[in-house]
């Protein structure tokens, strides 16, 4: 009994593995990449590009960067991963990503790419901090780390692109609160009667 309830577990924790690691995809150029084109009919490009930049804003407010092209919003930020030791988890490093989020009438697309991974280490005052000069591209972390690790590496980074593909597409399919006018007041006039 306990071996198939061992083996239960085993097979969800795998299936929930491979799920994060299916969100990230490769790209043309063989980098990895969260890619996806959203159809909005009705929508103008206007719209979609004032509600990207909503959420680039709400999302990483001082990092958002206006494009010169009419209809695209840039955003570079980084995020913590996390590294297993005995009995707990210690920070591993950060990433720094780009996501692009690009309008046109009907529809929009986004893509998170650029993933550089920069390792941790501890520095003289206890803390952590990144190594100066180290940066990994994502598409080279087999190469640095062992298979386990670069796993659970790309399963926060595929976690952490489909919780925030969630919440911008959250942000772009929000209905607009449109204010019903109100009905004129009569007004008496009191000084006359």
């Amino acid at each position: 009994m306990k071996k198939l309830v061992f083996s239960i577990a085993c097979a969800l924790l795998v299936q929930t593995a491979w799920a994060q690691k299916d969100v990230l995809q490769f790209d043309e150029n063989n980098k990895y990449v969260c890619y996806q084109v959203i159809e909005k009919p009705g929508m103008s490009m206007d719209s979609l590009y004032t509600r990207g930049l909503q959420f680039a804003g709400y999302f990483a407010p001082k990092r958002t960067e206006k494009t010169k092209v009419p209809g695209s919003v840039t955003l570079k930020d980084n995020f913590v991963i996390y590294g297993s030791a005995l009995l707990s988890k210690k920070e591993a490093g950060e990433v720094s990503y780009k996501l692009n989020i690009d309008t046109k009438d009907g529809k929009y697309r986004y893509n998170f790419g650029e993933f550089v991974f920069k390792p941790y280490k501890i520095n003289r005052y206890g803390n952590m901090a990144t190594q100066p000069g180290v940066e990994i591209p994502l598409e080279k972390m087999w190469s640095k780390y062992s298979v386990k690790d670069t796993d659970a590496y790309l399963d926060q980074i595929g976690a952490f692109c489909k919780t925030a593909s969630a919440k911008l597409i959250q942000q772009m399919d929000r209905v607009q609160v449109l204010r019903k006018q109100e009905e004129a007041v009569k007004k008496v006039a009191t000084d006359k009667w």
